[in-house]
């Protein structure tokens, strides 16, 4: 019955191949980091300070960062989703071929996840890409990640900050967070030693000692026996080199975006601040 109430969108298949992350650095950062973004993430942290606690005790994921990740994904759950997440997911599920498999598997879920909670799955509201909620999980993700946080039994981060906290803590634990430990760090280089480590991906995988004696400096003190990855964007005063550590790859598995997660990291030091 819900398969024949499906309609075809077709403008997520054009948006699929357009999407923000193409752009520069320089011009994806102004949309995530200004003072009305840094100001509301302030304000939502306010709101749940007992929940971040809790998420931070439980999974040491830091408040900040959780509360970045909502201000990048949904405007800290104010944006306004534009598709019908099951229009959206048949749509690439039987119109873009490329990803289709992943896309059958995305719709199946998300009629399995509104079964088994008695909600109408045309009343679910999702990005172009299918991601549903606050924290724009892809549905096999709420399954796989989502947590209870807010007391009533359900898991809900359509509406419920609460488990939107919870269920992003989760999803960094089990895809490798440390508690306490960085980010990235902004680096400048001396030399040409440097740059074998550029396009190496961004897993952590070289030693920042090493790393200082092949001509990178850091902009802060960093432990020389962590491990790290050199990443370069293109910035508003030309090239800008970053350290980058485990959590920030961990980061990069919600989102496979350097982008997205050199803007988190950003936002959350930015609200990490205002908010002392």
């Amino acid at each position: 019955k819900w398969l024949k109430r499906i309609k075809r969108t077709d403008d997520v298949v054009e948006l699929m191949d357009r999407q923000a992350e193409s752009r520069p650095w320089k011009f994806y950062k102004p949309n995530f980091i200004n003072k009305k973004k840094i100001k509301k993430g302030v304000a939502f942290k306010k709101r749940y300070p007992k929940t971040l606690a809790k998420a931070e005790r439980i999974y040491g994921v830091d408040p900040n960062v959780i509360v970045a990740i909502l201000g990048v994904e949904t405007d800290y759950g104010t944006y306004a989703l534009s598709h019908r997440a099951m229009d959206a997911l048949y749509t690439l599920a039987f119109h873009y071929p490329r990803r289709a498999e992943y896309f059958k598997n995305e719709l199946t879920a998300l009629m399995i996840y509104a079964y088994r909670n008695k909600l109408d799955p045309f009343n679910l509201k999702s990005s172009y890409a299918g991601a549903v909620g606050m924290p724009q999980f892809m549905p096999s993700n709420i399954m796989k990640f989502g947590r209870e946080f807010s007391g009533d039994g359900r898991i809900n981060i359509f509406k419920s900050g609460a488990d939107s906290i919870g269920s992003i803590a989760n999803y960094l634990s089990k895809h490798g967070w440390e508690r306490g430990e960085p980010l990235a760090v902004k680096v400048y280089t001396k030399g040409t030693r440097w740059e074998k480590y550029l396009d190496q991906g961004f897993r952590p995988k070289f030693n920042v000692a090493q790393m200082k004696r092949d001509g990178i400096k850091p902009s802060m003190w960093v432990n020389p026996k962590r491990k790290a990855a050199l990443v370069s964007l293109e910035g508003e005063k030309g090239r800008e080199y970053w350290l980058v550590f485990n959590n920030f790859y961990a980061v990069t598995r919600y989102n496979p975006s350097v982008k997205y997660a050199l803007a988190v990291t950003i936002l959350a030091k930015h609200i990490e601040i205002k908010s002392r």
